[in-house]
């Protein structure tokens, strides 16, 4: 008797439910769910920071390598007997800084090599530095940008930020604090 109770709420062919409204016929089919634009740019910025991230590592470990380099050199051409006033001209580095690096590494033998060769090395290594250094320094630039530009539109927190970048998330506050403001 009760299965005959359920045929007489709800007819199977009338289309009509308990409370009186139409129940539905069939599945309708209403295709792939529309992408967010929120999450597709979230995931754009996090991309965007974690390659920028992996070139600035790799960036700063060139900026380091290159500079050890140029201290051996200079160290190597102050022992060599080259004046500490022309390896700080070649160098650009102070003179101060040139008696330091040679004083750190003690343990040089003479080399031979002629001073005028030194010399060119050394201002060779310092324009590479140089130029490695600004390099880091554009990529750091369009990081702090990318930064403010999330920060700015609220897609991502702080420690969210924090964790894509590899920085603090006070570091990132500080960093991008007026940088939308300014004008090129």
């Amino acid at each position: 008797m009760a299965g005959s109770q359920t045929h007489k709420r709800m007819h199977p062919l009338s289309g009509r439910s308990r409370t009186g409204g139409e129940a539905p016929h069939a599945y309708r089919y209403q295709g792939p769910p529309k992408p967010d634009p929120a999450a597709a740019r979230t995931r754009e910025v996090l991309a965007l920071l974690a390659q920028q991230r992996r070139m600035l590592a790799l960036r700063s470990s060139r900026v380091r390598d290159l500079a050890n380099e140029l201290h051996e050199r200079v160290a190597q051409a102050v022992c060599d007997g080259a004046k500490a006033a022309a390896v700080a001209k070649a160098s650009g580095m102070l003179a101060t800084a040139v008696r330091s690096v040679a004083l750190a590494r003690e343990e040089l033998y003479p080399s031979g090599q002629g001073r005028a060769e030194q010399l060119r090395l050394i201002a060779e290594l310092a324009a590479d530095l140089a130029a490695a250094a600004d390099a880091r320094g554009a990529l750091e630039q369009k990081r702090t940008e990318v930064l403010a530009m999330a920060r700015k539109s609220r897609l991502l927190d702080d420690y969210q930020l924090a964790a894509a970048s590899g920085l603090k998330s006070d570091e990132i506050r500080k960093m991008t604090r007026g940088v939308g403001l300014r004008v090129a």
